[in-house]
């Protein structure tokens, strides 16, 4: 049977792939430029807001980058960080693991205490958990990397990992290893972005040359039957976001993504919503689409959520509590044989 709407909305729910600046929808970033005395059509938006598709990653890059320099004062962030606390919240999610560019506010003025305190005041305006991956963007260089470790050992934040994202083939991997020694000196998690533009050379560059504990996208390995089967037998968690993959073009269809494959074969598979308004999506509507795609029961789409826990860099205790509010939601959706 297929689930229904209701019970997807119901799901206990942990996301670990999602970018704050890419939570601001075209409504807010139009307010944003207002407040900032911009001229609305200098937006990257056209009359309907964000395209329904990008010619290309750079064309997507260029309008998050043009969206997240709106985000000019702590005000600011902390309206976005508690508007997304909301909607997490609104959507039954539990538990985030979201992405923050900290480094790209802090070069352009923002001062570091105050952007700190700006997103934890934002978050704590709803009842749900939500912790901080700082991440450092591939085409900015490795100095992104230096400088992003440096803000974050200052900073008094709930950052739960570290992470690398940007323009795959950029910037070899290797060159950002001072992420992975930092993530180890400071007890955090490493989670890079790798195969969603590019193929399985670079989600073996963050596995062996950066030790990545998580991928985020990792659809190019799916050619590479080794890599496959690698990822496979060591259990990599694999953050996978379907509708940002069709939006971007590295995909068809959604019905062409390679997500039922990814699954059927074994892989520690995540779902998530990347950058919901962009995309036009939410996470209770990636794991509809899961769903369908993979023609999923109750049980399965519980063990999704499951595996999400698990892959989270969080404390024991905390994992527990999300397992068990996954396992009632699994009981009271399983219907019992007359």
């Amino acid at each position: 049977m297929p689930i229904s709407r209701a019970a997807l909305e119901a799901l206990p729910k942990i996301e670990l792939h999602v970018h704050l600046e890419g939570t601001v929808d075209a409504d807010t970033a139009r307010t944003l430029a207002a407040n900032h005395s911009l001229d609305p059509s200098s937006l990257p938006l056209g009359d309907a807001g964000y395209p329904t598709r990008f010619d290309s990653f750079q064309h997507f890059v260029d309008c998050y980058l043009g969206v997240s320099a709106l985000i000019r004062t702590p005000d600011d962030l902390g309206a976005i960080a508690a508007a997304f606390a909301k909607a997490q919240q609104a959507q039954n999610v539990l538990y985030t693991e979201v992405t923050f560019t900290a480094l790209t506010h802090v070069r352009n003025g923002m001062e570091p205490k105050a952007m700190w305190q700006a997103v934890s005041d934002g978050f704590a305006e709803a009842d749900t958990h939500i912790r901080l991956i700082v991440d450092a963007v591939r085409d900015m260089g490795p100095q992104h990397g230096t400088d992003t470790v440096a803000l974050v050992e200052a900073a008094d934040a709930d950052i739960c990992a570290l992470g690398l994202s940007g323009i795959e083939g950029s910037t070899p991997e290797r060159e950002f290893r001072m992420l992975s020694e930092a993530a180890q000196e400071m007890g955090l998690g490493l989670t890079i972005h790798a195969g969603e533009t590019k193929g399985p050379e670079i989600v073996r560059a963050a596995l062996d040359d950066l030790g990545a504990q998580r991928i985020g996208h990792g659809v190019g390995s799916m050619p590479d039957d080794e890599l496959v089967a690698r990822l496979v037998k060591d259990f990599v968690p694999v953050e996978v976001c379907p509708t940002s993959n069709v939006v971007l073009g590295v995909f068809p269809s959604l019905e062409e993504h390679p997500f039922p494959e990814m699954w059927k074969r074994g892989m520690n598979v995540t779902v998530n919503s990347d950058d919901p308004p962009f995309f036009s999506t939410t996470l209770t509507d990636e794991l509809e689409n899961a769903s369908r795609l993979a023609v999923l029961e109750v049980a399965d789409v519980a063990e999704l959520q499951r595996r999400a826990a698990h892959a989270a860099f969080c404390s024991q205790d905390v994992k527990g509590n999300l397992l068990a509010a996954i396992g009632v939601w699994e009981e009271e959706h399983t219907e019992v044989p007359s």
